[in-house]
């Protein structure tokens, strides 16, 4: 499935790549698999990114990713 990697993780942890093609059965699996690319993306990855599946956001990692065709890759918001 193709991983669209938002900014500033794409020049970050993946030397500037914004599209990965990466399996995985749901986002915890996503994880470890650009965490395999990037040693140290896994670190951080639970305070400051948050992921699209197929446009839309979710919360929960361990949703399926089964049938997915795209999965972004994007910085949390704060804010208050």
């Amino acid at each position: 499935m193709r991983i669209v990697v938002m900014p500033p993780f794409d020049n970050e942890f993946f030397g500037g790549k914004d599209r990965l093609d990466l399996e995985a059965g749901n986002l915890f699996g996503m994880v470890r698999e650009l965490d395999a690319l990037s040693p140290g993306f896994s670190d951080v990855a639970g305070v400051r990114a948050q992921f699209a599946i197929d446009g839309v956001v979710v919360p929960d990692w361990s949703t399926s990713l089964a049938g997915a065709s795209e999965v972004i890759l994007l910085p949390r918001v704060g804010g208050g």
